[in-house]
């Protein structure tokens, strides 16, 4: 089981974005999926034990269902150690989200956390999204780069970003969709490179020839490149 599809971690105080990660992480995970997904929030201080492993454990397993878990850094031993002896179990139909306000980088130099099972372990096989600090703006590298890790969600993420900043739907939509044909026109497999060009020749027909918006051809568009499932 790859953890980078199952789990996804969050981290920085701006909580806009933290709920913007959130709606594109369910865009990723719906792709291959008919049906809602439900969700269960725990907000890890005020964590029963009892209480988690009923709701997991008692809960459909017919469906998938994103768990979150807000301030995760400060869940409990007790809860720790459940999660991570039941992992395989949980991810099985689940999808698990923990958030913190916390930098990456500080939690990374915290002992305690970084000798802890379940922490090391989301850590450094998660899927692990940023949020800018207070200030900074995204940027068209923060793009590049996130497509270069084939990151639909930080891509819709950046991408939702760049349009908030005001940049004009004439220069941006031709701008990433160059960028986008860069990318792929590297890749070895004639088939999937066809499939993808097919894919960004009818994005900007439908951006330059029949005017549609930008921003909404182009969130398909990466949903369709990056569509592994």
């Amino acid at each position: 089981m790859d953890v980078r599809e199952k789990i996804f971690v969050i981290f920085g105080a701006d909580f806009p974005s933290h709920r913007q990660i959130i709606e594109n992480i369910k865009k990723r995970i719906l792709i291959a999926k008919t049906k809602s997904l439900d969700t269960l929030t725990f907000y890890s201080r005020e964590i029963d034990i009892e209480d988690l492993k009923e709701k997991i454990f008692t809960a459909s397993f017919s469906q998938s269902r994103i768990i979150i878990f807000k301030d995760f850094c400060d869940l409990p031993s007790a809860v720790r150690d459940f999660l991570f002896t039941n992992l395989s179990k949980i991810l099985h139909t689940n999808y698990v989200i923990f958030e913190t306000d916390k930098d990456s980088a500080q939690l990374r130099k915290n002992r305690a956390l970084a000798s802890d099972k379940l922490f090391s372990l989301i850590l450094n096989k998660a899927s692990l999204f940023r949020t800018n600090p207070a200030g900074k703006e995204v940027s068209i590298e923060d793009f590049i780069f996130s497509t270069r890790r084939e990151d639909l969600v930080s891509s819709l993420y950046v991408l939702e970003k760049l349009f908030e900043k005001g940049s004009k739907d004439e220069v941006l939509g031709p701008q990433i969709i160059g960028i986008l044909v860069q990318k792929f026109s590297r890749l070895k497999n004639s088939s999937d490179k066809d499939r993808c060009f097919k894919h960004l020749w009818e994005a900007d027909r439908a951006i330059k020839e029949k005017g549609l918006s930008s921003r909404v051809i182009l969130e398909a568009l990466l949903v369709k490149l990056f569509n592994k499932f």
